[in-house]
């Protein structure tokens, strides 16, 4: 089981069913004990999933005999970012002038752009068909980004006597992200799963064209890894 994402639902633009909601905001507060803090996750969650050891995402989640087989459809859900994960500053940043670290509708419409045409991708690439509603065939994946340091202002807000700031950095910084997958016919969550990207520690460019190039790149990893996955998942089930 390699799924690279879970996630923390504490708000969505269509509300999810109570026991989805549920699980996913619970789940939440244990994730950033996965980036940081000094213990380690549980290897078991309140709600009966089971830690995955030996996984290359950062915290793997899945439900005990959870069958994967029976899944031919995916309601994909936007991708949620809170608006507290919006201030993208890493620890000590500092900003001069209109500088700012702060995402704007812009930036927001361009990762959910990119998390959805990554995962559509990769999903249908294994077999997958998107649905706007659940069946009894559907998996119910909703995701959202928990953490977001950037490697430095947006380059919208940098200007010099020039024009905007030329800006170099190693990589446009970091991202978290957490998933969590739900049997779309009970609404019961069989997995999550929690992982961060990391950019190559080359120095470049810092521009708007360069990050977004680096998010396609993390949400093609992520979605290539989640759907590599559930067909492994899909056909060990049956």
């Amino acid at each position: 089981m390699e799924f690279l994402v879970s996630i923390a639902l504490m708000c969505c633009m269509r509300k999810l069913p109570p026991r989805l909601t549920l699980a996913a905001a619970v789940f939440g507060l244990s994730l950033y004990a996965t980036f940081g803090l000094a213990e380690p996750p549980p290897d078991q969650r309140p709600n009966g999933l089971v830690r995955v050891p030996n996984v290359r995402a950062s915290v793997v989640y899945m439900r005990p005999g959870a069958d994967f087989s029976k899944f031919r459809t995916i309601e994909l859900r936007p991708l949620i970012i809170p608006t507290e994960v919006r201030d993208a500053a890493p620890p000590g940043a500092r900003t001069r002038g209109f500088e700012s670290y702060v995402l704007g509708d812009r930036e927001v419409s361009a990762l959910q752009e990119e998390y959805d045409r990554a995962m559509r991708a990769q999903l249908s690439r294994v077999g997958y068909t998107f649905v706007t509603s659940t069946a009894p065939d559907t998996l119910i994946i909703q995701s959202q980004i928990i953490d977001i340091r950037l490697a430095a202002p947006l380059e919208r807000t940098r200007r010099t006597s020039t024009g905007r700031g030329f800006t170099l950095s190693q990589g446009g910084g970091t991202m978290a992200i957490a998933m969590a997958f739900a049997d779309g016919a009970t609404s019961q969550v069989i997995a999550e799963a929690a992982d961060r990207h990391f950019p190559a520690g080359v120095w470049g460019m810092n521009n708007r064209v360069a990050n977004r190039a680096e998010v396609r790149r993390a949400f093609n990893r992520w979605a290539s890894r989640v759907a590599d996955s559930l067909s492994v998942r899909k056909v060990s089930s049956q």
